[in-house]
């Protein structure tokens, strides 16, 4: 070999050195860059699925705190109910991280700071939100703190993985109230609507939301020669919002309801005197799949998807149900819920025809209020509260047999929208969650 050929030989191989190290320099930062952007998109989006688990949990926390204050609960109440709210939710596989990272142990319920990672203040007013410890504070803040995560591969980055949230609850504007009543009553006990009644002997607690049993069957309208319980004159039905006459009538039992035809508890309702048959006929039997003039029809005023009905329910001249022990109807509201169909249902079946039909046009939102007897012709009474009945059997066109018979399914809920006007004054509001500025995500 040439001496020129030894001395090639010898500066490639220290050229091909060279190369491969900083081969290997490059390939060692790539390397580290691909960890680095998958680091960042797996341990970032495991942060960010947890931190909206996180605010969600807050937000219900805050929820319920402010259903305590609402329902007259102390700071020490609304604390530990809010505490609860978290603890359960940490229950579920989703956040287990959460549960293990937050700790709830030992609570402090009588201080804002209930847990090393909880706090949870109250103020007078949603914004500004201004810590106070007046025990007549209608919002509420929960705040979870400095609530590590474990990494995945984040920790090649010096990287902690640290979120928190926060959530502001409390009463609404008052509510322009659109529940939506019919103008039906049912004479009730009470004004309680949590109230309960335990049998003397089998010690069994049964719900009687106003003093009345649930799943039971009431009157809500009587005919000609019933009693009346409101006074003479009057068959149990209420004049809403100014409306008067068997037009109105009409048009609110066939489901035309006046937006403000809201009635809260405390409120004191008008009556309408007159058994008004026709208008009542016409309007109610809407519900069960017939239009018997008026101007209901079954586009406007559709049917319920259910129409089944059992054996007739009558009342007696005392507008008492007959038998007295006839506490469920053959067919009866859970039948109903169930999609359950009578052998011999000769009023119809289950329709599958959902273009003049609708579902819930059996349940009835009817006023619950106190009967005094007293007043002859228009009377007023005083509402206890809404309850739901659900409406057994059509009403026959004759005077006497005129009544409407429900079975009282459960107390309804308010419904309605919050209104802008600060001003506005009504009986009834909600809790809603405010935006916290400590939280851009709440």
């Amino acid at each position: 070999m040439f001496p020129s050929q030894n001395i090639v030989k010898q500066l490639n191989s220290r050229t091909c050195s060279k190369q491969c190290g900083a081969m290997l320099v490059m390939f060692t930062i790539g390397l580290f860059s691909l960890l680095a952007v998958a680091a960042l998109a797996l341990d970032s989006g495991h942060m960010l699925l947890d931190k909206g688990r996180l605010q969600n949990a807050a937000d219900s926390s805050a929820l319920y705190a402010g259903k305590i204050l609402q329902g007259g609960g102390s700071l020490y109440e609304a604390r530990e109910a809010a505490t609860a709210i978290l603890i359960e939710n940490f229950q579920f596989s989703e956040n287990a991280d959460l549960d293990t990272s937050i700790s709830l142990s030992s609570p402090d319920y009588n201080s804002t700071q209930v847990t090393p990672n909880l706090f949870i203040e109250f103020s007078e007013w949603p914004d500004p939100f201004i810590p106070v410890f007046d025990e007549g504070s209608k919002y509420v803040r929960v705040r979870i703190e400095n609530v590590g995560l474990n990494n995945f591969i984040a920790q090649i980055l010096n990287f902690n993985k640290v979120v928190r949230a926060s959530a502001v609850a409390g009463k609404s504007t008052d509510i322009e109230c659109l529940n939506r009543v019919v103008p039906l009553m049912v004479c009730g006990v009470n004004s309680d609507p949590d109230f309960t009644i335990t049998d003397p002997i089998s010690g069994e607690v049964t719900d009687a939301p106003f003093g009345l049993p649930l799943r039971t069957l009431y009157v809500m309208k009587t005919g000609s020669n019933q009693g009346s319980a409101i006074g003479p004159g009057n068959f149990q039905l209420l004049r809403l919002d100014g409306s008067s006459g068997g037009a109105d009538i009409r048009r609110a039992l066939a489901g035309e309801f006046t937006p403000g035809s809201c009635v809260s508890p405390g409120d004191q309702v008008n009556t309408e005197p007159g058994n008004t048959v026709g208008p009542v006929v016409q309007g109610i039997n809407t519900r069960l799949g017939k239009w018997q003039g008026g101007g209901v029809n079954s586009t406007d005023h559709k049917r319920d998807t259910n129409i089944c009905q059992g054996d007739r329910v009558d009342v007696d001249s005392d507008g008492v149900i007959v038998p007295l022990d006839a506490g469920e109807a053959e067919y009866s509201y859970q039948n109903y819920l169930d999609n359950d169909e009578l052998l011999n249902c000769d009023s119809g079946d289950i329709s599958i025809d959902t273009v003049n039909t609708s579902g819930g046009r059996r349940e009835l939102p009817v006023v619950v209020g106190l009967c005094d007897g007293m007043t002859n012709g228009a009377n007023t009474i005083t509402s206890l509260g809404t309850g739901c009945f659900f409406l057994i059997q059509e009403v026959n066109q004759k005077g006497n047999d005129a009544h409407i018979v429900g079975e009282f399914a459960r107390v309804c809920s308010s419904t309605g929208s919050a209104s802008l006007d600060p001003g506005f004054v009504s009986n009834t509001s909600t809790i809603v969650l405010y935006r916290d500025p400590d939280s851009p995500d709440s």
